[in-house]
This record gives structure tokens, sequence and C-alpha cells, in this order.
């Protein structure tokens, strides 16, 4: 990957003990986080819990760069990014299989918000992998690496394997990567989301609370049946820009109310003047409503679905309903 750095990874190796408990025994991917502010989910009879990948164990393994913090997870498979992108090719999901992981991750989002109360922020189907309900997918796996070792190459002072391919199986949803989550309901400020998930809230410099995930929950469900992002938030360039963005969020879903701007009135003044119009300098696409953004549905599932978005995509924070209300959604429930 082209923002790899060697010392920021530990040169793992197949066969590897570690901790005096846990071996290596083949590869499926890899991965890195930077902050860590929510370890373990309490023990919990709520039905989301189950949604919410667990940590089991942490320790530090020292390398030639440095310590590294190890954090034992709970086992699961590819995420649905990559499934997608794997077996899928781009396509999209069906509707019954986005519907079905839209209500675990409501779930595991109402368990979050109403007991754990943290803030995710980085919701989106990279970060949506799938469980499994039976372990022994994995004793195939260990037998198929003993059998035909995986290819690899030396490079330096490690060895680089080739990630073992999955076909996927039958399992839960489960909500990982806890690395930018905040506690507390906040409100809080700065810097989140991934930028083509990013919400109005974040994009005009406002405090944010669980709404956030809200909106992230919209935008995963469009990507799971599309197949693609419903903002695209790049400039002809292919650079981002907050500019487009908002530009793009105008088309979809008209105008801010004022109410919205004026919680921030100097960055609005940015892009809209003192009357809530919009600058001319970024233009508005045409042809962008949601009314005319085109699914794989039919005309009734259609309206059902959009309906469902529209409730889920709101300029103003304040007007999104809980994931607890959502999970009685009639395209949810349909």
């Amino acid at each position: 990957m082209l923002d790899y750095r060697a010392e920021h990874f530990y040169p793992v190796r197949l066969d590897e003990v570690f901790n005096g408990r846990f071996q290596v025994v083949a590869k499926l991917g890899y991965g890195s986080t930077h902050l860590i502010e929510i370890t373990n989910a309490p023990p919990s009879r709520h039905p989301g819990a189950k949604n919410i990948r667990q940590l089991l164990d942490s320790f530090q393994v020292a390398s030639p760069h440095g310590t590294h913090m190890v954090l034992v997870l709970q086992v699961s498979q590819m995420s649905i990014r990559d499934m997608d992108t794997v077996f899928m090719k781009g396509a999209g999901f069906e509707e019954e299989f986005v519907k079905s992981a839209v209500k675990e991750l409501l779930e595991a989002l109402d368990f979050l918000h109403n007991k754990v109360q943290c803030v995710h922020t980085d919701i989106h189907p990279g970060n949506l992998l799938l469980g499994v309900d039976d372990n022994a997918v994995f004793q195939q796996l260990e037998e198929a690496e003993f059998k035909s070792p995986v290819p690899r190459k030396q490079l330096g002072d490690r060895t680089i394997y080739l990630s073992r391919l999955m076909r996927p199986q039958v399992g839960p949803l489960l909500l990982s990567d806890f690395g930018e989550t905040c506690l507390g309901p906040g409100p809080h400020a700065g810097d989140i989301m991934p930028i083509m998930y990013r919400a109005p809230e974040t994009l005009l410099h406002i405090q944010w609370s669980y709404a956030v995930d809200i909106w992230s929950v919209g935008l995963t469900a469009w990507d799971l049946l599309e197949g693609r992002t419903l903002f695209n938030a790049r400039k002809e360039d292919g650079s981002f820009s907050d500019g487009v963005h908002l530009a793009e969020l105008v088309a979809a879903l008209g105008p801010p109310p004022q109410r919205l701007l004026d919680r921030h009135r100097a960055r609005a003044l940015e892009y809209w003047d003192a009357q809530g119009n919009w600058g001319e300098f970024v233009p508005i696409p045409v042809g962008k409503t949601m009314e005319a953004a085109k699914t794989k549905l039919g005309d009734g599932k259609r309206t059902m679905f959009m309906n469902f978005l529209r409730r889920v995509l709101t300029w103003d924070p304040y007007d999104r309903p809980t994931s607890g209300e959502l999970l009685s959604d009639p395209w949810v429930t349909s």
C-alpha cells in the first residue's frame, strides 16, 4: 500500500507464538489503529451487544522499531466492503441482505448509544465485518496452510505473506474499529468521519453527537445496495473539497435550515450569504436530487427505501431519528 511504513507494523511470522498462548497459523489480512478510547463492551443482554466486535485480550510486543500494542479481537471474516469488491465485483448486494445488515447495525448502535454511551464516528462498509457462527471454518484454514503454504517473500527483516481468501460464510454482522470512538454523549467537537461520509454538522464545524452515526447508517445502506457512494466530494481534478461536498448536499437535500447555519455563522458565511442563499462560486450539481438518484429497486421498494434515507439524511442532526426509532422503520421491518 502507498502509505506503508515498516516501523508502524510488527513483522509477524507464521507459527510465531505471542504472550505464551497465541500462535499465528494463517494470515487473513492486515490493519492498524493509532488510538484506542474504548476497550471491551460490558456484558449485556441488549440484542445489539452481539454485533460489537469484542476485544478479548491485549499485550505489548517488542520489535527492532519499538514496542507495539497487540489487540486480540473476536475472530471474524472479511469486511462487507471487501465482500462487495471481491465477490460482487462492486455491484452491491440484494435488498434483503442490506436490510439485514442495516438492522444489525442499528441494534449495535442502539447498544453503543444507550448502554455504553459512546459515538463510533467511523461507520462505513469497511468497518462492518462478517462474524462466524462456527469456528470450524478456521480449522479448515489452518489445515490448508499446513498442506499448501501461501506464497511469501523476504523483505529486509520481515517476511511478506499473501493473505488467504475465505469464501464468506453466514454469520452475524460485527461493528469494528473503535479507534476514533468518543465516550459520552457530548456534544463533541473536532474533525471526524471518512470524507465522503461526513455529516453536515461536521462539515459546518458544529458540535456533534450520536446523530453523526445515524447519518452514516443512511450512507452505508446506500453503498451496500448500490455498490457506490452517494456523495463524491471531489473536484474535477480528483481532490476532495468541502465546498463540492456541501453543494452535493444542497442538490440532494435542498437548502439547509437557517437555524443550522446560525450555529456557526463564520463557517456558514464561507458558502452561504447572510440570508442563507448558496454562493455561486461552487455550482450546485444539476439533476442530483434524492428523487433522481437511481437504484436497482422497483418502484414500490424504491419508495420505501428512499423514505428511509430521507428520515436519516437530514441537514439538522436534531431532526434525525434514533437508532431505536429506525428499527421500526417500514423499510427495515418490511
